[in-house]
């Protein structure tokens, strides 16, 4: 009898113990499915190192409200996954992808950005063309001059035509569009920590 208790008693524990393990091996990412949260870029390879990639633009309400999300996530992004933000080049609006990527040489991009994107939405004041730029940049330090300057700079036209490849490359025709590792497309915000975190680690190349 006791060794029917005993040999019961060990069985209890080996089943808890392989419970407990397959607890821990549980990726995160396992909450995270193919065609909810995100569908797979038909003919791309992954990237070696997580990368994710937003595609925006500042005209784009939705893109608008992303902002805050990502900001959150970003308060706790892995070290190992890098994050792109890419305006879409539209030939309506080119002063915005000139805007963005003068800010990023200006070193004033975090004033900058958020300062567009709240003039336009929040404010609903348009930002119509370059000069509606220059209030903005000096707002954040940035003389006219030295905006001028960075405006026309082939650092900046580089940068410009480097959005253009990329959204040519993925085919952008929507945003906010959320790439993870070149490869997948995100559908869907509700798991969005795990889909830019453990899944974009776990899914490289």
């Amino acid at each position: 009898m006791k060794l029917k208790v005993l040999l019961g008693s060990v069985l209890a524990l080996i089943a808890m113990s392989q419970v407990a393990c397959a607890e821990n091996n549980t990726s995160k990412s396992a909450i995270v499915k193919e065609g909810e949260d995100y569908t797979v870029i038909s003919g791309k390879e992954a990237s070696a190192k997580p990368h994710v990639y937003e595609f925006f633009s500042y005209t784009c309400p939705h893109c608008y409200n992303l902002e805050p999300v990502l900001n959150k996530w970003k308060e706790s992004k892995p070290e190992a996954v890098k994050f792109e933000q890419v305006p879409v080049f539209m030939s309506q609006v080119p002063h915005l992808t000139y805007g963005y990527y003068a800010a990023e040489v200006l070193g004033v991009k975090d004033k900058v950005h958020p300062a567009i994107f709240h003039q336009w939405h929040a404010e609903k004041n348009i930002v119509k063309s370059k000069e509606d730029l220059i209030p903005i940049f000096e707002e954040a330090g940035i003389s006219k001059e030295d905006f001028e300057k960075a405006y026309t700079s082939f650092g900046v036209e580089s940068k410009v035509q480097y959005a253009k490849k990329l959204a040519r490359d993925f085919r952008v025709s929507r945003f906010p569009m959320v790439i993870v590792n070149k490869k997948y497309t995100v559908q869907s915000y509700k798991n969005i920590n795990e889909m830019l975190g453990s899944f974009a680690i776990e899914n490289t190349k």
